[in-house]
């Protein structure tokens, strides 16, 4: 299966469009766009240009598109919407909003999910989720082949290891057995941060695509064999062999490290 990473340029629906044609013509089957890829500002009438932007996008070009939008929902949430040739398959909340997005009001998601999208199952880990091993694991459990990761890289993080932090979606597939989509914009998001692409695909034998220019537009595009993601979910006995026990603290909303 093809898949794509659309790097495009935030709160710009043409950017994302030229990105979403391109993958399109050259075969890809799922594409994802960047965490508030059409948000230059934090405004609720986004939302109704977001869904209409995906479904005529995935009609149009006969692909599966995901991408971003606040949804008010019995209070605001990040909500990753998917959409296969036009149609609404399913959504996933963030899980694990960052201290920005909960300054704004928007809350916790409580549920990962797993959908079949043209015999695959796909999961999204929105952003920061990916940085929570434990829901990461939930997606493997829960038997994902594909995880779509939309984000906002911001080009200047306290986090360590900027030049390292590829090896996190490596380490993140070889562990879980799927693969990744990563796809990040660039530009200036609605806080007025400056963000940067890093946009890649990455599966358990290791990077397969990876972004060129991490302050320009462009598709990051990877062929992703699924019978072989299958074949280690058999092989990666951490999936099916864990002590389970060992993991009730994890439970215990008073265990801090």
């Amino acid at each position: 299966m093809r898949l794509a990473a659309i790097q495009c340029r935030i709160g710009d629906l043409r950017s994302a469009e030229r990105g979403a044609r391109e993958a399109a013509e050259k075969g890809a089957e799922i594409l994802l766009f960047p965490e508030y890829f059409s948000y230059s500002k934090l405004a609720p009438e986004v939302l109704d240009e977001t869904l209409a932007f995906l479904k005529r996008v995935s009609s149009d070009y006969g692909v599966v598109v995901s991408g971003n939008a606040v949804v008010d929902d019995g209070g605001y949430k990040n909500r990753a919407f998917l959409f296969d040739s036009g149609e609404l398959i399913g959504v996933q909340d963030k899980i694990h909003p960052t201290r920005v997005e909960r300054s704004f009001g928007i809350q916790c998601g409580s549920k990962l999910e797993v959908f079949e999208v043209r015999k695959a199952l796909v999961s999204t880990l929105i952003c920061a989720d990916i940085l929570y091993p434990e829901i990461c694991r939930v997606a493997a459990l829960k038997g994902a082949e594909i995880v779509l990761n939309p984000v906002v890289s911001f080009k200047k993080s306290e986090l360590p290891g900027q030049e390292y932090r590829y090896c996190l979606y490596f380490t993140r597939s070889f562990d879980n057995a799927y693969a990744i989509v990563k796809a990040g914009g660039v530009g200036r998001t609605f806080t007025g941060r400056e963000a940067v692409g890093r946009s890649l695909i990455s599966s358990f034998d290791g990077i397969l695509a990876k972004f060129s220019d991490e302050n320009a537009e462009e598709v990051v595009i990877a062929d992703v064999d699924l019978e072989k993601i299958r074949e280690y979910k058999t092989i990666n006995y951490s999936l099916v062999d864990r002590n389970v026990r060992a993991y009730e603290e994890l439970l215990n909303k008073n265990f801090k490290s």
